[in-house]
């Protein structure tokens, strides 16, 4: 297959957890731009979580937010927001069971709690800490991602009164999880993204490690998971690489020819 497009998701893909991106990652991601090769970053981050990982790499053409915030060259091409009734919901529900959120933006994310253990927990190892939302932020702006903090327990509370929503942990035993639409995941941004580079799936591989990458793997021509990946990931996936610490993008791409 003539492959023409490299999507790689960030965090235990082409970051190492704690690290940032190595150097033959990074002339890994060159080489394919000397091929011509379109290479896209699509990633559950927010575009401010993201900034140092796009100036490493040079790459301008990203899928946020699991599939609800698209840029093609840094211009935006597709936004998935939140439904205000859906966000009021929720934040009803997180108010009875005293569960704070963290309400993510184009542009910024706050929380209804700064003090809580599981905020703190989730904001202790990263560069970002989240100001308190006022009453009516969420109101006020575009919102394309939840963080819910609480026990995975507590979460069916949600799922049965908001099934427009979709609920995946940051990892096992974490007490916060990524909240967004069911409808939106990052192969819906993707296929935004290479309709506008008229792009096929069956022209296109991509690297994932998480959860959230699996609808992602699934969709595209050569689907790559990860060594540290969980099982149900390499299960979706055509092709299994080494890990994020050992390089496994690098790895991948010259299994595949493509460097």
């Amino acid at each position: 297959m003539n492959y023409k497009a490299v999507i790689l998701d960030i965090d235990g893909t082409i970051v190492p957890h704690g690290k940032t991106v190595s150097p033959a990652t990074k002339e890994a991601i060159q080489r394919l731009k000397d091929r011509n090769m379109e290479v896209v970053i699509a990633t559950g981050r927010a575009p401010y979580f993201s900034t140092s990982v796009i100036e490493e790499t040079g790459v301008s053409s990203m899928v946020f937010f699991n599939g609800s915030y698209v840029f093609h060259e840094g211009k935006e091409i597709f936004q998935n927001a939140m439904d205000k009734s859906i966000l009021k919901r929720v934040h009803q529900l997180s108010g009875d069971f005293q569960h704070p959120l963290t309400f993510l933006s184009g542009t910024g994310f706050k929380a209804t709690d700064l003090t809580h253990p599981f905020v703190v927990e989730a904001y202790s190892h990263d560069p970002w800490k989240p100001e308190l939302a006022p009453p009516s932020y969420y109101m006020d702006q575009d919102i394309y991602q939840l963080f819910l903090h609480c026990n995975l327990e507590e979460e069916i509370h949600y799922k049965a009164k908001v099934p427009e929503l979709d609920f995946r942990r940051w990892s096992s035993g974490a007490k916060t999880c990524d909240v967004n639409l069911t409808n939106s995941n990052k192969a819906v941004g993707i296929t935004k993204l290479l309709d506008r580079l008229g792009i096929s799936p069956d022209e296109t591989v991509a690297f994932g490690d998480g959860i959230n990458d699996i609808e992602m793997l699934s969709f595209v021509g050569m689907g790559v998971a990860m060594g540290a990946a969980s099982d149900e990931l390499k299960q979706a996936a055509n092709m299994v690489t080494l890990s994020a610490e050992e390089d496994g993008v690098v790895y991948g791409l010259e299994k595949l020819g493509l460097i």
